[in-house]
């Protein structure tokens, strides 16, 4: 049986929080979505936030929060999800793309400052995705002197020093898609740490329609997750570290986070030394599925100028995911750990 890169992982007790709202006759938003609010406010520690019905709401929702001007610039990574280009798109502003470093998934704010320093047109913001689930210097990102917005969704859980992810942007989301590590069935949370940016968070809360907001449905699976977010995180680091030490076996290296903290454990990202179709057939053949990392990207899908982001363009053709989630177990876990150490 094969084991899938992405999977889920919805126990008895989240579906039974589900379906004690599907009893309740609750379809749009209410009482479940508030509770959810509460719960993901305490345990992820921020100031305010609100959950909506997808990251790309998340995301406009953010860059409306600022204010900015038709025809204005956003910076982001050019291996960031594709549907940012739609949502900036759609409020007619422009957008600069950022390289990264030669063997890190996410830019530095040395990456930022040099796309910035060769633009003609100054970005008025920063979309901070960081990839992979790897974070960078936090201060040296603040420093750059423009609002960020922090794109948590595979970091959710990690930390660089003492700042944890989703605490790095003045205005941060997290998707909360399949596979995600928190997973809502669907949807997407946008919160802040500080108390400005939360005032201005609760203003826009007032104007959005219900038919954007998440569902009852939705939050009651987000309740339920959200609750056991450090068993999640305790599970995926575990094995996480395991595969570590198979990968180094090989002449492949581990994408991960450099300095004092932890990545996000979202799936096991690695850098090719070889082929990337004689790895991907190697493991196929042992059941192990794989993706590669950046197809599905902002550069991966055409968007970014030809000769553009060098780095970033490297790493699209290296960087292979594979599974970390709690439904491998300990035999598929073991499974993995030897296909790792084997690898062509």
């Amino acid at each position: 049986m094969n084991i899938p890169v992405f999977c889920s992982f919805i126990r008895r007790k989240d579906m039974d929080t589900v379906l004690n709202c599907l009893v309740t006759d609750s379809v749009g938003p209410g009482e479940y979505l508030e509770r959810f609010h509460k719960n993901s406010k305490e345990i992820l520690g921020y100031d305010y936030g609100f959950a909506l019905r997808s990251p790309y709401f998340a995301l406009g929702t953010a860059l409306d929060s600022l204010n900015l001007k038709e025809g204005e610039c956003v910076a982001m990574s050019a291996l960031a999800p594709p549907y940012y280009a739609s949502v900036v798109a759609s409020r007619k502003l422009s957008i600069l793309y950022v390289d990264t470093e030669i063997d890190s998934p996410t830019p530095t704010a040395e990456c930022v400052a040099k796309a910035i320093a060769e633009a003609s047109l100054k970005p008025k913001a920063y979309v901070h995705y960081e990839a992979l689930g790897v974070m960078t210097d936090p201060q040296a990102l603040r420093e750059l002197g423009i609002p960020i917005i922090e794109d948590a969704s595979q970091s959710l859980g990690g930390y660089i020093g003492e700042v944890r992810a989703g605490a790095v942007g003045q205005l941060s989301f997290a998707a909360l898609e399949s596979g995600c590590i928190i997973t809502a069935g669907g949807g997407a949370l946008v919160f802040t740490h500080g108390r400005r940016d939360a005032q201005v968070l609760r203003n826009q809360t007032e104007d959005i329609p219900s038919e954007l907001r998440m569902t009852d449905y939705n939050a009651a699976l987000g309740m339920a997750q959200v609750k056991e977010l450090e068993t999640i995180i305790g599970k995926r680091r575990e094995m996480y570290s395991i595969f570590a030490q198979s990968i180094t076996r090989t002449r492949h290296r581990l994408i991960s986070q450099a300095g004092d903290g932890e990545p996000g454990f979202w799936a096991f990202p690695i850098a090719l030394s070889s082929g990337m179709k004689d790895v991907r057939a190697y493991a196929k053949k042992k059941e192990i599925d794989t993706e590669p990392a950046f197809d599905n990207s902002l550069l991966g899908k055409g968007f970014v100028p030809e000769g553009a982001c060098p780095n970033a363009r490297s790493l699209l053709l290296r960087a292979l995911l594979f599974p970390l989630h709690q439904r491998i177990g300990a035999a598929g876990a073991q499974k993995l750990a030897r296909v790792l150490a084997t690898l062509p």
